[in-house]
């Protein structure tokens, strides 16, 4: 019943999210001011899109946990795009937090929340779990010590399922 529902989330978001890029969809901006379109992440398998910031408490909890998990995950295909809603904050300062932690999966700056408010996000950390077909296989919102476990049983799970050879129909003659 929850992937229903997050399909229909998708459903409802996901047309709008390309508003917020071009014409070939989102934009995901990196540290250093270059682009890369969100469809050529999906293009290399799921997508994790992580929204968070560096004054939220919980996503501050969250970020090492999340670190884990793309170490792991990334050698099996997974892009990460841990998505910051900063204002203001300086490139160093930011680079500076980062580092910091430890933290060394791709960052990206959403600084007017335009990427954010398209994908719906109300409270961060707010993760998505995108498929290669940009549906939101999962999502959650907050961060409780432990969700990283269901995070990487759900990104498996994709995993395994986008594996799967499409059974063919056969042909009418």
């Amino acid at each position: 019943m929850k992937l229903i529902g997050l399909l229909l989330v998708a459903t409802l978001i996901l047309p709008g999210v390309a508003a917020a890029g071009t014409s070939q969809g989102p934009v995901l901006t990196d540290l250093d001011g270059k682009k890369t379109l969100l469809s050529s992440l999906l293009a290399k398998g799921p997508v994790v899109l992580n929204f968070w910031a560096t004054w939220c408490g919980p996503c501050r909890t969250e970020m090492p946990q999340l670190q884990k998990v793309y170490q792991e995950l990334d050698p099996k295909g997974v892009r990460f795009a841990a998505i910051s809603l900063d204002r203001g904050l300086s490139k160093d300062a930011l680079v500076q937090f980062l580092k910091g932690r430890g933290i060394v999966m791709p960052v990206y700056r959403d600084e007017d929340a335009t990427l954010a408010k398209k994908f719906g996000v109300v409270a961060i950390p707010t993760t998505f779990v995108l498929a290669r077909s940009g549906e939101v296989f999962y999502s959650t919102k907050g961060y409780r010590p432990g969700d990283e476990v269901m995070l990487r049983k759900k990104i498996e799970e994709l995993i395994a399922l986008e594996a799967k050879p499409k059974s063919k129909q056969p042909a009418e003659p």
